[in-house]
């Protein structure tokens, strides 16, 4: 899965997320077999973010945001 992360606090976001990311990078798509291609997160207010997912399908693009959600 590839990973971009636009944070202006210099990988703050980055290290908050990282395990999440782990995480999230290991789902497959059950009726696909396919896996994450790429998320992009943009680092907002107060630990919020914007993340555009890469995927197959709504459903493995709603197992990621379970995992990552849009707080940190």
């Amino acid at each position: 899965m590839k990973i971009t992360i636009v944070d202006r606090d210099r990988g703050s976001l980055n290290e908050r997320l990282r395990e999440r990311l782990d995480r999230a990078a290991l789902l497959k798509c059950a009726e696909h077999n396919q896996p994450i291609m790429a998320v992009s997160i943009y680092a907002r207010e107060h630990g919020w973010f914007d993340a555009r997912w890469t995927t197959c399908c709504e459903a493995l693009e709603r197992q990621a945001v379970a995992i990552v959600k849009e707080r940190c």
